[in-house]
């Protein structure tokens, strides 16, 4: 495992963010979150990778893998994977 931080894009007041964002924490997985309007470049990325150009919250990037809305075992297996 590199040393990469684990990104989480949200919005601000999304109950999905904050939930995974508690469950992360609660389960050590380091991250940092990122608003989407304060990474105009981090957005442009999410929304490319997006299948309808959406900025969907919470996106997880790991190690260049874009996840959308994903669960804690699915943010684990991308850390295992990179």
């Amino acid at each position: 495992m590199t040393d990469e931080p684990v990104t989480v894009y949200v919005k601000p007041g999304c109950p999905f963010s904050a939930k995974l964002r508690a469950t992360m924490t609660l389960a050590r997985v380091p991250h940092r979150a990122v608003r989407f309007s304060d990474d105009p470049e981090g957005a442009a990325a999410v929304r490319a990778h997006h299948p309808e150009g959406w900025e969907v919250s919470p996106t997880v990037v790991v190690g260049g893998r874009y996840l959308t809305n994903p669960s804690l075992r699915e943010v684990r297996a991308a850390i295992a994977a990179r």
